[in-house]
């Protein structure tokens, strides 16, 4: 089933395309109203779990994308379905801002540098992947269960359907009569003992004595208990844990709204009710043959090699590797995660930029990247003698001059400027201000220009003002006069276009001048 996706704009429809499950919808961009057509009966239309609400007229959804960018996945619920119907739609930037291959760079380049700066919780998703060791945030926990959970339970399932099967040798005492095999370890004893001959050749014994003589025998029987199986259910046990783990997370989730996130709060219940939905079945799968009689007290290198072996094993161990590994590293085409809002991204460009420019061109500095500091999200520090440079992310300036741990403060309310790169030698400390805004538009550039001047006026390191506080946006040829370096030095604020490597190499270069 196709559903129509129109724009909606001053009261007026215009037919973008439709949403279809055998292809993605692209062209869409956000902040941008939109109308989907709605079907006949019951359907209930879904946005990375959200649901959507229909107009006036009940014949469209409503969905307005907002600051996000990347793939979008759309599920048509119907009463008589048990699976919905699922649609992907992708999201560009705004057009006031850079296009989706430029967003696309961006990315990759935080991805290589710092990859838990792209992660956030908005509907967008785009292609990561890969492991490391950072901690898992919740909605990445949840990304790559949700995306496969239906894969490795299928596994399990045929793992049930065809188990690996091994032969268990064992020995025993049995009375005489009892005895139906016999092997050399057998035969030894009896060559040993004249007594148990003479009872197994001799007719007149009584049955008496028969019975009390014992001989070691060998049994061979077919278990699930063996290395593949036990690996199996032991990852399966983790798997399980997890799902748990998420459950309660969700339920003890509480959320800061603000106008630049998508709330989160009308996803939860949907999300909920899947993850217990997935508990259950890795119960019920857990409480079955061979999972249910294995012990998994012990593990032995044989696992992994048993596994190996047996294609069902191997794909479902892969899968659950997949399921419970920590971090990412990459871009990645098998893999989606949930991303920061767009303008979030810019920022961390931003700061990645500038810091890898640092590390080039400062190759004889001792850096050091310090997550989450005191008073500030991440600080790169660099120091050679009594030289030294910071670059701070998101550095928290208290309101009326009580300094921070680094001696910044604010002579009004608090502030948080998004970065601020400071130098120090023996005469002391020098720092610039600099705001990011994902915008190139005129109106919203010279609206942004707020924020330079603010932080001119209220910050203060030791008692002294920044040097300079400028705005970073995509491109300044909207407002080429606050771009200007003259202007700059004349009034110490203005407005600098940063989008590329190149861009941030020459501001680094203007800044340490």
């Amino acid at each position: 089933m196709e559903l129509k996706v129109y724009r909606y704009r001053g009261g007026e429809y215009q037919e973008l395309g439709v949403l279809s499950p055998r292809a993605t919808l692209a062209g869409l961009q956000e902040t941008s109203e939109y109308r989907i057509a709605c079907p006949e009966g019951q359907a209930r239309l879904f946005v990375d779990d959200g649901p959507l609400e229909r107009d006036g007229s009940g014949i469209y959804w409503c969905w307005s994308p907002g600051y996000y960018a990347g793939e979008v996945m759309f599920e048509l619920e119907w009463p008589h379905r048990s699976e919905p119907l699922r649609y992907v739609a992708d999201i560009e930037p705004a057009s006031h801002k850079t296009g989706r291959e430029q967003y696309v760079e961006y990315l990759a380049q935080i991805v290589d540098y710092a990859p838990d700066l792209v992660l956030g919780t908005e509907p967008a998703q785009h292609g990561l992947g890969g492991a490391s060791g950072s901690e898992l945030s919740l909605w990445l926990r949840y990304a790559r269960l949700r995306q496969f959970i239906d894969r490795y339970q299928r596994g399990l399932q045929l793992i049930i359907e065809r188990p690996i099967i091994r032969t268990r040798s064992r020995r025993e005492q049995l009375a005489l009569p009892q005895v139906r095999r016999i092997d050399g370890t057998t035969m030894r004893q009896l060559a040993q003992s004249p007594q148990m001959m003479a009872a197994l050749s001799d007719e007149s014994v009584a049955p008496s004595d028969v019975h009390e003589q014992r001989l070691d025998v060998p049994f061979h029987e077919p278990t699930f208990d063996n290395p593949a199986n036990r690996l199996i259910t032991r990852q399966l046990g983790e798997v399980r844990r997890l799902t748990k783990r998420l459950i309660y997370d969700l339920i003890d989730f509480t959320e800061q709204v603000s106008e630049t996130v998508t709330e989160l709060t009308p996803r939860l219940p949907r999300r909920l009710e899947y993850l217990r939905r997935a508990e259950r079945q890795f119960t019920r799968l857990s409480r079955r043959a061979p999972f249910s009689e294995v012990s998994t007290r012990q593990s032995s290198a044989a696992e992994l090699n048993a596994v190996s072996g047996n294609p069902h094993y191997s794909m479902t161990r892969r899968l659950g590797v997949r399921l419970l590994r920590q971090g990412l590293s990459a871009l990645a085409d098998d893999e989606q995660h949930y991303l920061a809002p767009t303008w979030e991204i810019y920022e961390a460009w931003c700061f990645v930029a500038l810091a890898q420019q640092l590390e080039t061109q400062f190759p004889d500095y001792d850096w050091r990247l310090r997550q989450n500091p005191r008073a500030a999200d991440r600080a790169l520090m660099g120091r050679r003698g009594e030289q030294s440079i910071t670059l701070y992310s998101q550095l928290v300036c208290p309101s009326m001059e009580r300094t921070n741990a680094y001696g910044y403060s604010s002579i009004s309310r608090e502030r948080r400027p998004d970065l601020v790169l400071e130098f120090g030698d023996s005469k002391g400390k020098r720092f610039i201000c600099l705001d990011s805004k994902y915008s190139a538009s005129k109106a919203r550039i010279l609206d942004a220009m707020a924020s330079a001047h603010i932080y001119r006026d209220s910050l203060r390191q030791d008692g002294q003002p920044p040097e300079r506080s400028f705005i970073l946006v995509p491109t300044s040829r909207a407002v080429s006069l606050l771009a200007d370096e003259g202007y700059q030095a004349c009034n110490g604020v203005g407005c600098v276009a940063m989008s590329s490597e190149e861009e941030a190499e020459h501001l680094l270069a203007r800044l340490l001048n």
